[in-house]
């Protein structure tokens, strides 16, 4: 819980630094440098008098990002300074002239990268007489990524530093050290200094603070200005003078966000604060969470542990499942801090789903914490080719197995984002390079047969599978009862657990007469289907929830079973209310 809080509060802080006034803002989109050319001196702010100066013998530009841009910014240059011959350029700094006249509760934001050979520490003083320079913090970037990710940027409060708020001569130095490499660099794209105005009313405080609970609870809404009255909603407009007054600690037992703002006498009106009170709709594994409704915006909480299969830096993507089903994390916003490795047990995955070209993804809206496991394997069922064509829902998002398969009209190397045409006794499915940093890029495409072990995806109608790395290519299994297509076999149901309904999957050999019949756990028949003449290959049969009379059954567990020729299978599942 605590980690929950801590991300959401600084979500919180964030919604205040977007309600305050921006003074001065750097996104290097004009007066970019040639390739290997310094910035020319100084830099001035795109918004705001501010201005750059640095004493880097090398910052060159990059390719920028659009990570803490204004409205519509677009994706640019950026600043990079770089170690240099020698790495003489380890204890330079750049310096922000950000004058502050008028201002108060300065915030400094920035979107920072390294190199693995780049500068590891960001030490940030300021200076209130443009001379003389305090320590205010440092940095350590040594963990940092190359890539503009949301996670990595950089917030330096200046509220309540002496001598700060309204300065004509405010400055901000940050010092880079630690580069190995004269080409080891970092880089820096939209800075942003932003303040409110100077006299106005304390911002509102929120206890507790914002975050995942499942008890309800009152909320207490404070400001440090004598005399301020609130102001607040809690329907997601923004509150205004003639909004609802704060009188008494305010009730919450469902998923709600509170904005308030305080007023005093003779002063301006507080930025707005902003704060979700999150009250998630307990699932307790993937199946049950992929049988809810999409799109709604109902957070929910899987309750049960989830594996980590597959991630990657695209969108801090995550592709996690149990025994039963999968999902992928689609986590733009860099809400998950932890840094999960494959085979990692989650507890607690919190986030609302939707669908995206037929993938249903789990945004998350907080941050698990630490693994409960390491180390753990999951259950990677052997499919034929068919049997995910044929199914895609059930296997979307997890890992499977397909034996005695190979490529068709393929050869020369892998490359990025391409589709080839896979190939088993069942049929053929598309396989495509969707992950682009894995290790078999570039290496020669197989020939003749093998097994493969890849994750399910889907485009729009189009079944997917794509491997995580080159392990996942394995010798032909040829024991494997699933090289012969013609097996009856009793598949499964999905989703499981259900509510009210689900459908039942089995396989036929032959067209011969097929019963399914559904139990309770006192062995009594509550249900039952028969199929004179089912297709060749899979079939499906969807119960509803109700006994042969029509009458809806009680949530449990449920036993059924498949009879076709000398072929009998019985599976479980359960019905949840």
């Amino acid at each position: 819980m605590k980690t929950i809080l801590l991300v959401v509060a600084a979500l919180m802080l964030a919604l205040c630094l977007n309600a305050q006034t921006l003074m001065h803002y750097w996104n290097f989109n004009t007066g970019a440098p040639g390739t290997d050319q310094n910035w020319t001196l100084p830099i001035m702010a795109a918004t705001g008098s501010g201005q750059l100066t640095h004493t880097f013998t090398e910052a060159y530009s990059f390719t920028g990002t659009t990570i803490n841009g204004v409205a519509g910014e677009s994706n640019g240059g950026s600043f990079a300074p770089r170690g240099g011959i020698d790495m003489v350029n380890n204890g330079a700094h750049f310096t922000l002239s950000v004058p502050s006249t008028g201002f108060e509760n300065i915030v400094l934001t920035y979107p920072t990268r390294r190199t693995s050979s780049g500068f590891h520490t960001q030490e940030i003083q300021y200076s209130t007489d443009g001379t003389t320079w305090q320590p205010k913090e440092t940095v350590d970037i040594s963990g940092y990524e190359n890539n503009w990710v949301s996670t990595q940027l950089v917030t330096v409060d200046f509220t309540g530093i002496a001598g700060v708020d309204n300065n004509p001569n405010f400055k901000i130095r940050i010092i880079l050290t630690g580069a190995t490499s004269a080409v080891g660099n970092n880089r820096f794209d939209n800075i942003q200094v932003v303040a409110s105005n100077q006299g106005a009313t304390a911002p509102v405080q929120f206890s507790p603070l914002p975050g995942v609970y499942s008890s309800p609870m009152h909320v207490t809404l404070a400001s440090a200005t004598s005399g301020a009255v609130i102001y607040y909603t809690t329907n997601g407009t923004d509150p205004t003078l003639s909004s609802p007054q704060y009188a008494s600690p305010i009730p919450v037992s469902s998923t709600t966000t509170i904005k308030a703002m305080a007023k005093a006498p003779s002063l301006d009106a507080s930025q707005i604060t902003s704060g979700a009170y999150i009250f998630p709709v307990s699932v307790s594994n993937v199946a049950q969470l992929r049988a809810q409704t999409p799109g709604d915006g109902t957070v929910y909480q899987i309750t049960g542990p989830v594996i980590l299969t597959f991630k990657q830096t695209f969108r801090n993507q995550k592709y996690v499942q149990d025994n039963a089903a999968g999902v992928l994390i689609d986590d733009t916003a860099g809400v998950i801090t932890t840094n999960y490795n494959v085979g990692d047990a989650i507890v607690g995955l919190t986030g609302t789903i939707a669908r995206y070209n037929n993938m249903l993804q789990l945004t998350p809206v907080a941050n698990p914490g630490p693994p409960a496991s390491t180390g753990n394997g999951v259950f990677v069922p052997v499919v034929t080719i068919q049997q995910v064509n044929g199914n895609i829902e059930m296997y979307q998002s997890r890992l499977v197995r397909i034996n005695n398969a190979h490529f068709v009209g393929a050869s020369g190397a892998f490359a990025n984002g391409t589709n080839y045409n896979l190939e088993d006794a069942s049929g053929t499915i598309v396989f495509r390079s969707t992950f682009y940093d894995v290790d078999y890029i570039g290496t020669d495409i197989p020939t003749g047969n093998f097994s493969l072990v890849s994750i399910v995806n889907q485009f729009n109608q189009t079944p997917q599978l794509t491997a995580r790395n080159l392990a996942d290519w394995g010798a032909v299994d040829n024991d494997d009862y699933v090289a012969n297509p013609n097996q009856t076999e009793l598949l499964g149901n999905y989703p499981n657990p259900f509510n009210p309904k689900t459908t039942i999957e089995f396989n036929a050999a032959k067209s011969e007469p097929a019963q399914i019949t559904i139990y309770n756990l006192k062995g009594q028949a509550v249900k039952h289907f028969t199929i004179d003449s089912p297709a060749k290959g899979i079939n499906k049969v969807t119960w509803d929830g109700k006994n042969d009379n029509g009458i809806d059954v009680a949530s449990g567990t449920y036993l059924f079973r498949l009879r076709s020729g000398s072929y009998s299978s019985t599976k479980k599942m359960i019905m949840m209310k």
